[in-house]
């Protein structure tokens, strides 16, 4: 027999990415970002600010925070944050609860993120002795989105889901959460856990109605990427996607409520006409193990 939940159940639904998202479900939104002053967050921090809603972006660079942050007055307001310090993100939180015309927050954006080289793979040795290795990666991809997750749920349910309020989460994956890349153990492990918090948290919606979505982009050309990285990536053969196609991505998913539980990979327009599609991939078949497997869990959790 079906349960009643106050909110719809995660279903299995792939989203057409061909459709052009609705901007007016975006304005009057109030919009926190982490890593909101370079790269795809401040793509992300423009894209939501120009459609109308009130965005407050974290970043470490107080230069490029404050430079944005005057460019799209009175839309947006940047918060110095470091995402690994809990209580720097909370104020970050605080301050869109204070300062956006809402007094909420309805969307909530674990941008931020890190990649530097394996301490695995390339861990350094003192005395022919290997070290503790640097877990920065981690500490950033995710304990930093962990800390976002937490608060974004905190804020969400001070709300209730009326007319122009939301309860939406996304969070940076990446297509090495998806894909083997050998040589890259820390970034990969990071980028799983993005894909984890998705997988876990879709599941809750029908007791909350908090959605959330991941975005996992393919190389995107960005500032962040030195031009001899890009150099080298590009003589593969490889084509960048657009930083400004994953705040599309952004956009549709925040624009339209009915999107719950999907991953949104990011790719060059010759492969998806907007720049991201549905990657369909989180789901099992209905008559594998894994799918009875994940019934069974379903039926045995205690957690939500």
């Amino acid at each position: 027999m079906a349960q009643n939940y106050p909110y719809p159940e995660y279903k299995n639904k792939v989203v057409d990415c061909t459709v052009v998202p609705d901007l007016t479900k975006i304005s009057g939104k109030s919009v926190v970002i982490t890593g909101g002053a370079g790269g795809m967050g401040e793509e992300a921090t423009r894209a939501f600010a120009n459609a109308g809603a009130f965005v407050t972006f974290g970043d470490l660079n107080e230069e490029a925070g404050k430079h944005l942050e005057a460019e799209l007055y009175p839309n947006a307001r940047f918060v110095r944050c470091n995402v690994v310090d809990f209580e720097s993100q909370k104020a970050m939180f605080k301050a869109a609860m204070e300062h956006s015309p809402s007094k909420t927050v309805d969307v909530a954006i674990a941008n931020a993120g890190i990649s530097k080289s394996d301490p695995v793979y390339k861990g350094e040795l003192i005395n022919g002795e290997p070290q503790a290795p640097d877990l920065a990666t981690l500490d950033v991809n995710t304990t930093g989105v962990l800390y976002t997750c937490h608060l974004a749920r905190f804020y969400f349910m001070k709300h209730e889901l009326i007319t122009g309020r939301d309860r939406c989460l996304i969070v940076l994956s990446s297509t090495a959460g998806y894909a083997d890349v050998p040589g890259r153990l820390i970034y990969m492990m990071s980028k799983f856990a993005a894909r984890a918090v998705m997988r876990c948290l879709r599941r809750s919606t029908a007791y909350d109605g908090i959605r959330v979505c991941t975005l996992a982009p393919w190389f995107v050309e960005t500032k962040l990427v030195t031009p001899e990285v890009m150099q080298v990536i590009k003589s593969k053969g490889v084509k960048f996607a657009n930083a400004a196609d994953a705040a599309a991505a952004m956009i549709r998913i925040v624009s339209d409520t009915t999107i719950n539980g999907r991953c949104f990979t990011i790719v060059n327009r010759e492969e998806a006409v907007l720049g991201y599609y549905d990657m369909d991939v989180d789901d099992f078949p209905e008559a594998s193990r894994a799918a009875k497997q994940q019934s069974e869990f379903l039926a045995v959790s205690h957690g939500a």
